[in-house]
């Protein structure tokens, strides 16, 4: 089910530029979804059959059965996002649908898409197969998208500007050895450790916040490899630190702002928690 991508193909198709989704993005965090824009989300119903977005209207409209199906999708932030261009006049129903019939339409995820424009970064920087790169980055987004409650865009590659970011990592050991991090500038890093833990007060605190996120992460990750590819991988403690200047990254966007996620064999800190 596409519970967290929407964001992304709007912005993959142009139809907002990186300001706009940055918007958007802030937007849907005040947005609760309705049933008429869950149901028109996922096809159960067209616009023109919208003559009202009462709850009680639209269940006239489907069956408890597809009623249940919606509610199921109501946590993922592609609905908030939805409901976000509803709820700001940015689109009204009939517009909506004319987005989600294309969105519906892809072969490619839009998160794969987003990811493929990093190809020759990965290719030629990132020490990581590129499948197992587009695997982790997937799995993560998901993941981060549900940990934050935000919708997380990825943006296209870019050079990093010589400033000092905080950030923490941790690596996977085994049959296929990744370094998983994430970093980003030292507000952003302690805001996104506070959304994570409501505790964090300093930038000590932060590192652990971040470093405890990613250990549960790689915990999920390190269980799906193995029942999926029957790998034995293990998680090593974490590490954190700062870094300064380029380096080989995918940047996202969320309601906190622009953070990066590291993906490859070398660790780029030394102090472990």
């Amino acid at each position: 089910m596409k519970s967290h991508d929407f964001g992304q193909f709007t912005f993959n198709n142009s139809i907002f530029n990186e300001t706009q989704i940055n918007d958007l993005i802030k937007m849907a965090k005040n947005s609760t979804p309705t049933l008429a824009t869950e149901a028109l989300f996922l096809q159960l119903i067209s616009a023109d059959e919208m003559t009202s977005q009462d709850d009680e209207f639209i269940r006239t409209l489907i069956t408890p059965r597809q009623a249940a199906r919606a509610l199921e999708l109501k946590d993922g932030q592609s609905l908030a996002f939805a409901q976000g261009l509803i709820d700001n006049g940015i689109a009204n129903y009939a517009e909506l649908e004319r987005i989600l019939d294309e969105y519906h339409k892809l072969e490619i995820p839009p998160i794969e898409s987003a990811i493929t424009n990093y190809y020759e970064n990965l290719k030629t920087r990132f020490s990581v197969d590129f499948p197992l790169a587009v695997d982790v980055i997937r799995n993560f987004h998901d993941f981060l998208s549900e940990t934050l409650e935000s919708n997380i865009v990825i943006l296209p590659p870019t050079d990093i500007e010589n400033k000092i970011r905080m950030g923490a990592s941790v690596k996977i050991i085994g049959e296929v050895p990744v370094v998983i991090g994430l970093f980003a500038s030292e507000d952003i890093f302690i805001q996104l450790a506070t959304r994570y833990d409501s505790y964090v007060e300093m930038s000590e605190d932060a590192y652990d916040a971040i470093s405890e996120l990613l250990n549960v992460f790689t915990g999920h990750f390190v269980v799906k490899v193995a029942v999926t590819k029957g790998l034995d991988e293990e998680p090593e403690p974490p590490r954190f630190g700062t870094t300064f200047g380029d380096i080989e990254s995918i940047a996202l966007t969320s309601d906190i702002g622009k953070f990066y996620i590291y993906i490859s064999k070398q660790e780029i800190f030394d102090k472990i928690t």
